[in-house]
């Protein structure tokens, strides 16, 4: 759940530069959202 939420407040925080600059922050801030919000949502419905 740590992991996950860490990758998603990153993923965010880079979209937000990539749309005030490069194109890279953007696809690169995309993927770790995704991928963030997928760790969270996998922690969430199977709980230990």
């Amino acid at each position: 759940m740590v992991i996950g939420g860490l990758f998603l407040v990153y993923g965010v925080i880079l979209v937000v530069a990539g749309a005030l600059g490069s194109a890279i922050n953007l696809w690169t801030g995309l993927a770790m959202a995704v991928f963030g919000g997928a760790f969270v949502a996998w922690a969430r419905v199977r709980r230990l």
